[in-house]
């Protein structure tokens, strides 16, 4: 009896290995996937298999990469992406849109495309528009187990919110994987998604204070404007890149800003930013650093 209730436990045993080594391989297999999907050579059929994905973190990534890609293909798949049950695939595929070819658009669509553009940037010198912040998705933390994640979140707040600050970048990737709650995780898996972007020519930096530090970078996607000047919107004072203010100020005060004094150039910027004496303060620790070229301009 002894023997046969061993036998029976043993049983059971191998069962469960079995089917948490099935397990274990489909996840390995999922893993993998999710690895190479930010490769820099895509397989476009993939792409088409990861939109079409039941996982809503693979649909959303694969919207990220389709708008990088500029095809016909890539465009009809992203249009089909707008319609998605998820709203954060929705976001980034009607933002493919926007940043795609719009004669390409209009040419595989054969109508007047209904989903809103972004302001037009290239006149951006010229206005002041609002400020569009990145929705905020839930995420895991980084790690080298889902770089694929990490690679598609950093360009997905490039796309929707450049020319963004590092230290911006890092506290939304926070907001998204601590939401409300407090914690600290590894900048250098953040640092290592943007050097692989900047690798791929998706991402481009310019630095106007630091040792190379990140938080100090401001980040576009290669090939848009380096400043696009617009309202402080959901941003801290210090999270708006030195070059949008100068350009802000140079919107204000018109012909007058290369012989306005420090003073008046002061003078404005508390009140386009609406900065009160009380937070003076502030402004001190922000040209000790972020804003500090903007008193030698």
């Amino acid at each position: 009896m002894l023997l046969n209730n061993q036998g029976i436990s043993c049983k059971i045993f191998l069962d469960k290995c079995q089917s948490f080594l099935r397990i274990s391989i489909s996840r390995t297999k999922r893993m993998s996937e999710r690895r190479e999907f930010f490769e820099v050579a895509i397989d476009f059929s993939q792409l088409e298999i990861h939109a079409r994905s039941s996982d809503s973190t693979m649909r959303w990534a694969s919207a990220i990469e389709l708008g990088q890609l500029d095809t016909e293909e890539a465009i009809s798949l992203l249009w089909s992406l707008t319609t998605d049950s998820d709203e954060n695939v929705r976001d980034a595929a009607k933002l493919g849109l926007n940043q795609s070819n719009q004669q390409l658009v209009g040419k595989v669509l054969a109508v007047k495309w209904t989903v809103e553009p972004n302001t037009n940037r290239e006149d951006s010198d010229q206005q002041v528009v609002k400020h569009v912040p990145w929705k905020v998705r839930p995420l895991e933390a980084p790690s080298t187990e889902n770089s694929w994640a990490v690679d598609a979140a950093v360009l997905n707040i490039i796309q929707t919110e450049g020319p963004v600050t590092g230290a911006r970048l890092f506290r939304l990737y926070a907001n998204a994987v601590y939401l409300n709650a407090s914690g600290k995780f590894s900048k250098s898996k953040i640092e290592g998604a943007i050097y692989r972007l900047e690798r791929r020519n998706l991402v481009s930096h310019i630095q106007d204070y630091g040792n190379g530090e990140i938080e100090y970078w401001t980040l576009y996607g290669t090939g848009t404007p380096e400043v696009f000047v617009r309202e402080q919107g959901q941003r801290k004072l210090g999270e708006i890149p030195i070059t949008e203010v100068i350009g802000r100020l140079r919107i204000e005060l018109q012909d007058e800003f290369d012989s306005a004094s420090q003073n008046k150039r002061f003078e404005a910027l508390m009140k386009v930013y609406s900065i009160k004496q009380a937070e003076l303060h502030i402004l001190g620790d922000i040209f000790a650093k972020e804003w500090s070229t903007l008193l030698t301009f």
